[in-house]
């Protein structure tokens, strides 16, 4: 089990909890007793997704997911000493086998914690997340997950290409800046892309998401390696919290020369223009000079996501002064794109967008939460929350649908999950298609 025997310390003060994702046909009930007579736990069933009740080490948890496709439920376990997590993960794994399946959605949710006292470690919830993500060799664990081009795929991106410096242009950027990360400088996203999630650090846990994919239940080396891999960085991350390696440092250098050539290409409409001849820049339809250089401060920070983080090389580009907006025409956005509040039109988007346009688009691997769908665009393995349907011709495939009630879905539904929302007279939806909550 361990990689190394001179690593026994470190894992007899590590604690692992697991939330499994998988399909069967039995009912909550009956998974449940087949569970806690196979894991020797009491296991507490849900009818209904309920975040009242926490697993412990004595009792599980079984409830819906309803995000990653219809009859997916998830076994949520308590904390376990690092032995007896792994023990019970490879005891879920050959219960989730013999009951059910999993799909290239499925995955495995690993929450770490060390004790850094009994370690002489800086506490996880002091962990410095740059130094972590700088060392952790995300495309190793990536090959041992390799994963179809769906929803899933989202979590192969890594968080560094997405920090950035709060005041991107008010910045100098050298390495020693870069080293020191501080989060009042320094803005680190999240994302359901992400295969590391920080989001519970000052609880004293981090958790991963490389564990996934159909039939991630067969893969137990690959589960164990994965683990070990992520608990052995993480101890040498805090053991050296702001001590950098040779390596490291050569990193930062590379990272370093990237955010100034991007700060650098467009900081001025002169630098844009020079650096991506390929994107036509407009103000209110109009290419003229001097309407461009009085509003390119305005939207060039948009512009340095759309190039820096969405990798956008050719395309149209259009700032509407009246309503404030930046229109994005005839563009590829396929790196997973954190943004908010850009209208697409007839675009390529992998995103995870908030407050964005679509029209005429073929969106994939994206989350589009509270957006504006018009018309014609298509829309596949994806999740569509809580948008305005404000057009014809909409597709929507192989995707997860939640709407409130008083947001009616205009759109043809093929083989999708639909948890909320109505439906217009126009919309057709296609036998394959569950809607859990009618």
């Amino acid at each position: 089990m361990y990689k190394s025997i001179s690593k026994k310390a470190l894992y007899d003060n590590a604690s692992l909890s697991f939330v499994f994702e998988f399909h069967t046909d039995l009912d909550k009930r009956r998974a449940s007793a087949k569970l806690a007579r196979a894991l020797g736990k009491k296991v507490k069933w849900f009818k209904e997704i309920d975040a009242s009740f926490t697993p412990t080490f004595e009792t599980f948890k079984v409830s819906p997911i309803y995000s990653n496709g219809y009859k997916e439920i998830s076994l949520e376990t308590g904390f376990l000493p690092y032995n007896e997590a792994m023990h019970m993960f490879l005891k879920a794994s050959h219960v989730i086998e013999s009951i059910g399946h999993t799909t290239e959605r499925c995955q495995v949710l690993t929450k770490i914690r060390l004790d850094h006292e009994a370690l002489k470690l800086t506490p996880v919830s002091k962990l410095n997340k740059f130094k972590y993500l700088l060392g952790i060799e995300e495309s190793k664990l990536f090959n041992l997950w390799p994963s179809a081009n769906n929803e899933e795929g989202k979590v192969h991106q890594t968080h560094l290409r997405f920090i950035q410096p709060r005041e991107v242009y008010n910045t100098i950027v050298t390495e020693n800046y870069v080293e020191r990360m501080s989060p009042n400088e320094f803005s680190f996203p999240e994302s359901d892309f992400f295969a590391n999630n920080f989001s519970e650090l000052d609880h004293g846990q981090l958790i991963i998401k490389y564990i996934s994919g159909k039939d991630y239940t067969k893969k137990k080396k690959e589960a164990t390696d994965t683990i070990n891999t992520v608990i052995e960085h993480l101890y040498e991350t805090l053991l050296h919290n702001y001590e950098y390696s040779i390596n490291e440092k050569k990193r930062i250098t590379g990272i370093v020369e990237d955010y100034r050539n991007s700060i650098l290409g467009t900081r001025s409409y002169i630098n844009f223009k020079t650096n991506y001849p390929d994107i036509s820049l407009y103000v209110d339809l109009k290419p003229i000079h001097f309407l461009i250089e009085a509003n390119y401060s305005t939207i060039r920070e948009k512009l340095f996501k759309l190039i820096a983080g969405g990798g956008m090389t050719k395309g149209i580009v259009n700032y509407d002064t009246e309503r404030n907006a930046i229109q994005v025409k005839d563009a590829e956005i396929l790196k997973s794109i954190i943004i908010e509040g850009v209208e697409f039109y007839q675009c390529k988007v992998e995103a995870d967008a908030i407050h964005c346009l679509f029209e005429g688009c073929d969106v994939a691997n994206s989350k589009l939460a509270n957006c504006t769908i018009f018309s014609h665009n298509s829309i596949e393995s994806s999740k569509v929350l809580d948008c305005k349907y404000l057009g014809e011709n909409n597709t929507i495939k192989y995707s997860y649908v939640d709407n409130s009630t008083d947001l009616m879905i205009n759109a043809d539904l093929r083989e999708c999950l639909v948890n909320g929302g109505t439906f217009t007279l126009g919309s057709d939806i296609d036998a394959k298609t569950k809607i859990i909550n009618k």
